[in-house]
């Protein structure tokens, strides 16, 4: 067998994929609105599996780089917020300033989440797997 040989599926897995990408959406979208950082941050990177794939060589190295860099900036933040169950506790000083900056925390996770997702939605895009329509598809379908 030549090893340039392409290699293709007798079985298009395409509309699987597509529905585990919309299932993965509507995840990053319930986990972001519940405020759970974490799981938020987990669908994201299930994503990144489910699009990566695609790339070339090439293409997969320059956009690790770049998917790399919201993790790094999450890291430099702490732990990423997560829902906790509410606890009653006497509000010290040294508590209310820690609160105070997990929250200044939070608000920074959530921007860089809020960035990572749409790296991720416009990878989508620029995979053909999303929302971007090109003119010249309308007659694909005639």
């Amino acid at each position: 067998m030549a090893e340039d040989e392409v290699k293709v599926s007798k079985y298009n897995s395409g509309i699987n994929i597509i529905m585990r990408l919309d299932t993965l959406w509507k995840d990053t979208h319930r986990d972001a609105r519940m405020g759970d950082y974490a799981k938020w941050n987990n669908d994201l990177d299930r994503v990144w599996v489910e699009l990566a794939r695609d790339l070339t060589d090439k293409e997969y190295n320059e956009k690790k780089d770049e998917f790399d860099k919201f993790d790094n900036k999450l890291g430099q933040l702490g732990k990423l917020r997560t829902i906790e169950p509410k606890k009653w506790e006497v509000k010290k000083p040294e508590i209310k300033e820690k609160r105070k900056t997990e929250v200044e925390n939070q608000s920074k996770q959530y921007k860089i989440l809020m960035e990572k997702e749409l790296f991720l939605r416009r990878l989508e895009n620029h995979l053909g797997k999303g929302t971007a329509w090109n003119e010249g598809d309308e007659d694909d379908f005639e």
